[in-house]
């Protein structure tokens, strides 16, 4: 299994931060710095639009769509293929194993507890732990540099605040509007509803289809309305795949060779296994899921370099657990307390299947 991070997403933000004088690790992307060099643009707006997978555009949308006539290329996310490993990455600029944000749910010993980074509460306890996560493995983020640097940054978020935008037209007015705004250099804006509505009914649905219609659509017109020497780059975070199966892992004989509930993502599940009892649950588990998920051990995890190839955080390899498990089909484990009927998500990601990996990178300017 491997990961594309020296020609992946993080190149292309390489790219971006070198364009602004900012320190990489990673090489940056020919085509993207080719095209930086060639229009200069004034300002940059970087907007991720959540799950927006390069596949699902080429087969959910014409050709002649804005974001299909855009691409200027496509390109691998990181590992895992999710939105807390992804958007940390690309705003920080870092690999998931340089700034340990890996997931959505991740295990902190200190306080024996599974908290979702993101929200700073406990997955499976509901317990708030505010400040904690930041705290606990801090990350620097792009606006955060460039204001430091001297330049004026802005982030846009859908509504996570009263100030924020609280609809996708909003934020492409109030973008429009600050790419008129002499004083801002950079605007990073981040969309989410078309993550959530695949999770609710599937990448496949009418539903998903018709909101990506609606984001191509509303995309082109911050396109035309624009400053001029204003680049606007439009990538993901990563696809989703459909979703057909659901096991609850805590409902298997699996659950009891388990130290505590599983961590990450429910397509990449790490695992903290008792020692005496590891060789047994690799036995059985590669017994009842071989066809859908590749499990590898702690050492196996390191070897393969999936997270990032550059070094690791101090506290990455007791988040990574001594077990990882990979989807690689159509299922999705779980560990859910309550009983519903049906899919819990019809679409999801964080696994290996190429809707879930691939992302487009799209330029446009006037």
């Amino acid at each position: 299994m491997v990961v594309n991070y020296e020609d992946g997403i993080l190149s292309s933000i390489a790219a971006l931060r070198a364009y602004y004088g900012l320190n990489s690790s990673f090489e940056p992307d020919e085509r993207l710095a080719k095209a930086l060099a060639e229009k200069k643009p004034e300002k940059i707006f970087l907007m991720l639009v959540d799950a927006m997978g390069a596949n699902l555009i080429a087969k959910k949308l014409p050709a002649d769509a804005f974001v299909n006539r855009n691409m200027l290329y496509k390109t691998e996310t990181v590992f895992p293929p999710t939105t807390t490993a992804a958007t940390t990455a690309i705003l920080n600029g870092k690999a998931p194993n340089e700034n340990a944000w890996l997931g959505w749910a991740m295990y902190f010993k200190e306080i024996d507890d599974t908290v979702i980074p993101f929200w700073n509460e406990g997955k499976y306890s509901g317990k708030q732990y505010p400040g904690f996560v930041e705290k606990a493995i801090p990350v620097t983020r792009m606006e955060k540099e460039l204001n430091e640097s001297g330049r004026c940054a802005k982030t846009l978020n859908p509504g996570f605040t009263e100030e924020d935008p609280h609809s996708l037209e909003e934020m492409i007015d109030r973008m429009i509007a600050i790419s008129k705004d002499q004083k801002t250099d950079f605007v990073y804006a981040y969309w989410d509803k078309y993550d959530s509505q695949m999770h609710k009914t599937g990448p496949d649905s009418e539903e998903a289809d018709q909101m990506l219609q609606y984001i191509n659509s509303e995309l082109e017109r911050l396109a035309k309305g624009i400053a001029e020497k204003t680049m606007l780059i439009i990538v993901a975070d990563h696809g989703q795949v459909q979703i057909h199966r659901e096991v609850n892992i805590r409902k298997t004989p699996l659950n009891k060779y388990l130290l505590h509930e599983p961590s990450v993502e429910p397509r990449a599940m790490a695992f903290h296994v008792r020692e005496e009892d590891r060789e047994a649950f690799a036995k059985e588990f590669k017994e009842m899921f071989e066809k859908d998920y590749v499990l590898l051990d702690h050492k196996q995890v390191l070897e393969t370099k999936l997270f990032g190839t550059k070094e690791n955080h101090p506290r990455f390899e007791e988040f990574i657990g001594d077990f990882l498990a990979i989807a690689k089909s159509d299922l999705c484990l779980d560990y859910d307390y309550e009983d519903h009927d049906g899919l819990r998500f019809h679409g999801q990601h964080a696994g290996m299947c190429a809707d879930e990996v691939y992302i487009p990178v799209i330029v446009y300017q006037k």
